[in-house]
């Protein structure tokens, strides 16, 4: 049976039926070749036709592509040709590189090497034609060499090695060369003037669906004007400027249904390059659109969703999810494969999930998405985990914690050895905790070593390992080598199987702190978990240097929070006094800083449990979690349901956001 080649290129071939797979394995690619390799030897089998290897690039990718067509008085001229059989006269090669005699900056062994060229300038942005135009890396060489926005054709070779040709031995026609720069400005109108008619791949047509109503509003009319003026006078709180130049992607490097690469797979993207107008770069704008506002509003998690009639756009906005405007159902596939090939997936790969990243950057403010695929019966959805760096705060106060609980975790945080977990349900800001207590704690006395699946976030002083499953590196693993590393505190995303248990145990016990998460519903149910898991509770013991568990609750907001009077049946069921006042959401719908949703922010509920000598001799005896428990409220230690009734009566969170915690602790 024969293997599915590597190469993005030789893949598009073979799915278009250019060559069978016995004729394409017969051409021995390597497995490292890159496009430029593969379609030097699909040319010399004599079997493919240059301009069939670009329009099936061209086609896979949904772009149009560029070749040299021969007149009938003689002479060449530039054609451009799209996927629904439409095309386009450019003008004669000399003319249409006349914006461009100077290379445009890039570097012409580069070029050569990278099998790119320059052929013109239009509308703000350096159109360059290449045998790659699915490497994403390659767009953005292009645009740090040219200072330029760029948007990348496949091209023949032919009409590659013509420029090459023709810029090395200076024949381009200047834009002021007397009057061929006149027939070169025809040429421009002429090949503009039906550009907005087509309808191909990544352009699409001016007339938008009534469904798409407020989304396309507000990106501009026919979205040719700035992204700026598309989000209503800049994005200071959000995104910035464009996402990237036009359509990256490559020999992609991203997993089937895998594990987030977190350092080779993902794309760093200058969110302050503008976008060329026009109608080529509507997907784009919409694209960043959608993630402008989900970064302005707050949102942790950007849900992109088909159905059979219609699309949607939803935000998870303080752990609530919210519909956003709708976009025309008919660009939604492409704004999935815009964010695919940002994200360096497989956009030819609809099948299996797959995991990439994105890291954005806005001036020297920085914004990491975490991309997540999974195919459905309508086509593929996609989450974008938003992971905003400037979220970790500098004291843990600020989350929550109170003095004593932030005292206490620091504390043990800057001890030389034991074991610290942090524990509570997947979306608790387990992570946020930990970030912040290394944050704290990193010193450059300190060699502080992580293990985590995938590196949310990734901070300088810290040595930060990936989980890959597939190559055999694994939390065991990892930890393992961490042993050989010489550390002084470990951090380990999480303890999932008794092996992983067992290690942590012996580095805590040997010298070393070490840091955790666990899944359990209280901070003293991590004995019970690990004892489960085979620890035994005489080594368990003395190991132990603190245990934590949280919640995380919406913040009452500040602007526009009203005071409640609790009914007398509703104190009752909490444990409070009769009349009692509290506070509670408000509804103003014209807030400036919830817009009417009456919460803005989250903050966590926790409780803090220092073990000292006499709870590890308790745990040493395996005495039960409720005799734990009367010894640490014994010594003032607020639980969750404490915390919670606290945050309850400060005025922080509402009622129907701590009711659970504080009747479960009455439940006791």
């Amino acid at each position: 049976m024969t293997s599915e080649p590597n190469s993005f290129l030789a893949r598009q071939v073979l799915a278009a039926g250019l060559l069978g797979a016995e004729d394409l394995a017969a051409l021995a690619i390597p497995a490292d070749a890159g496009s430029v390799e593969v379609e030097d030897r699909l040319l010399k089998s004599g079997k493919v036709a240059e301009s069939a290897i670009a329009q099936c690039l061209a086609t896979s990718l949904g772009r149009s592509w560029f070749e040299l067509e021969e007149q009938l008085m003689g002479g060449e001229i530039v054609v451009e040709r799209r996927p629904d059989g439409s095309s386009t006269e450019w003008g004669e090669l000399e003319i249409v590189l006349g914006a461009v005699a100077d290379r445009a900056g890039l570097d012409p062994s580069w070029c050569v090497e990278r099998g790119v060229q320059p052929l013109a300038e239009r509308d703000g942005a350096l159109h360059l034609v290449t045998a790659d135009a699915a490497d994403p890396q390659l767009g953005e060489e292009a645009r740090l060499a040219s200072g330029k926005a760029i948007v990348l054709h496949p091209g023949t070779r032919t009409l590659r090695q013509r420029i090459e040709t023709a810029l090395a031995a200076g024949v381009a026609t200047p834009p002021d060369a007397g009057p061929l720069a006149d027939l070169a400005g025809l040429a421009n109108l002429a090949a503009d003037a039906p550009a907005a008619e087509q309808t191909t791949g990544h352009e699409v047509e001016e007339t938008v669906p009534p469904a798409a109503g407020g989304l396309m509003d507000g990106l501009g009319g026919g979205l040719g004007a700035g992204l700026d003026a598309g989000l209503g006078g800049g994005l200071d709180s959000g995104l910035g400027g464009g996402l990237e130049s036009d359509f990256g992607g490559g020999d992609f490097g991203g997993s089937e249904g895998g594990d987030l690469e977190e350092y080779d797979d993902v794309v760093d993207v200058d969110l302050r390059r503008p976008l060329p107008p026009g109608p080529e770069s509507q997907v784009l704008r919409l694209v960043n659109h959608v993630l402008a506002e989900g970064v302005r509003r707050g949102a942790s998690d950007l849900h992109l969703e088909p159905y059979e009639n219609d699309v949607r756009i939803r935000f998870r906005i303080d752990g609530k999810l919210s519909e956003f405007e709708t976009p025309p159902k008919h660009l939604f596939p492409q704004m999935i494969s815009r964010l695919k090939i940002l994200s360096k997936m497989d956009i030819a790969e609809k099948r299996v999930p797959q995991d990439g990243g994105i890291m954005m950057r806005d001036g020297k403010s920085r914004v990491d998405l975490r991309a997540s695929t999974v195919p459905t019966c309508y086509g593929e959805k996609m989450v974008l985990r938003i992971l905003d760096k400037d979220g970790i705060p500098d004291n843990m106060e600020f989350l929550g914690f109170s003095d004593r609980q932030a005292a206490d975790f620091i504390e043990a945080a800057n001890a030389h050895h034991g074991l610290m977990f942090v524990t509570g349900p997947t979306g608790s800001g387990k992570s946020t905790t930990l970030y912040c207590a290394l944050n704290l704690t990193n010193t450059p006395d300190k060699n502080i070593v992580t293990v985590e699946d995938p590196v949310e976030f990734k901070f300088h002083g810290l040595n930060q390992v990936p989980i890959r499953a597939s190559a055999g590196m694994t939390f065991a693993g990892a930890l393992r080598a961490f042993l050989r590393q010489d550390p002084d505190v470990i951090m380990v995303g999480e303890v999932r199987d008794a092996e992983t248990a067992g290690i942590c145990m012996r580095a805590a016990l040997t010298g070393h702190l070490v840091l955790s998460t666990l899944h359990t519903n209280s901070a003293l149910q991590v004995v019970t978990r690990l004892t489960d898991m085979g620890i035994e509770p005489f080594l368990l013991g003395p190991a132990l240097r603190l245990i934590e568990a949280q919640r995380l609750v919406r913040r009452l907001c500040t602007e526009c929070k009203v005071q409640v009077e609790l009914p007398d049946d509703v104190a009752a069921r909490h444990g409070m006094e009769a009349g009692e006042i509290v506070y509670g959401p408000g509804d103003a719908p014209d807030c400036p800083k919830c817009n009417g949703g009456g919460y803005k922010g989250r903050v966590g509920i926790y409780e803090v449990v220092p073990v000292d000598e006499e709870l590890q001799e308790m745990i040493c005896k395996a005495e039960s979690e409720k005799k734990l428990e009367h010894v640490v409220r014994e010594r003032g230690i607020d639980l969750i349901p404490d915390s919670a009734l606290k945050k309850l009566r400060e005025g922080i969170t509402s009622l129907h956001e701590v009711s659970d915690y504080i009747r479960d602790g009455l439940k006791d």
